[in-house]
């Protein structure tokens, strides 16, 4: 099995920050690495080269050293935001170890926002130990994205139908969507479609439902 090693040499601030709708700001190449992970509303990232994507909650924008880009909040509430901004030791970190996207999203929603929480939460309060807390914070993300992203990667290799499949039966009871099975499937959402029909003769999405409606008939019998 590949393995990774690194170390978070720094991290120069850990914010939450609230952004009204269609409030917007332009980076101009950043001076370190960055996570922002989206509590509630939505933002759009678009580059110099025209590509826009989208971060609704629980997903983790990840940005790079040196990216120019325009960060804005899309949805018609105030959208929430914990932004980490890191240094590392290797300066090929991000190429090398983490998933070549700039939207990341988690089967595991609870576990990012509690160590993003912590980590903004450390970066706040003065403490004896306060610098090494928060770097292991951030190490500590930065490896939860890495195992999850590899496993999936493994997975994926083998069957994305079966992985959509086993993501559906396990988290049926959240707030998931086409996009949602699609990214744990690592293809698209109407690639994974086209596969879901094939073999079982209906959509994702239809599977999903039928599988809470089951899980209803359990519950109340």
């Amino acid at each position: 099995m590949e393995t990774y090693d690194f170390r978070v040499k720094s991290v120069p601030f850990a914010y939450r920050r609230i952004y009204a709708p269609g409030k917007a700001i332009q980076m101009e190449g950043r001076s370190a690495h960055g996570l922002t992970l989206v509590i509630s509303g939505a933002l759009q990232i678009s580059f110099q080269n025209g590509k826009t994507e989208g971060a609704r909650k629980g997903d983790i924008i990840l940005q790079r050293f040196g990216d120019v880009y325009r960060l804005e909040a899309i949805s018609d509430s105030p959208t929430e935001y914990i932004v980490i901004s890191y240094l590392t030791e290797e300066e090929n970190f991000a190429e090398a170890m983490l998933p070549d996207c700039h939207i990341f999203t988690s089967e595991h929603h609870r576990r990012y926002r509690d160590a993003f929480e912590r980590a903004a939460e450390t970066h706040s309060t003065i403490s004896v130990c306060g610098e090494t807390l928060l770097r292991a914070l951030v190490q500590q993300i930065l490896c939860h994205i890495i195992n999850e992203h590899y496993t999936r990667t493994l997975l994926c290799r083998d069957d994305p139908v079966e992985r959509a499949k086993f993501f559906i039966e396990e988290s049926f009871d959240q707030s998931i969507g086409v996009r949602e099975i699609a990214n744990v499937a690592c293809c698209s959402p109407s690639h994974l479609r086209a596969l879901f029909r094939k073999i079982y003769g209906e959509s994702p999405i239809h599977y999903l439902n039928h599988t809470r409606i089951e899980h209803a008939k359990e519950m109340l019998s």
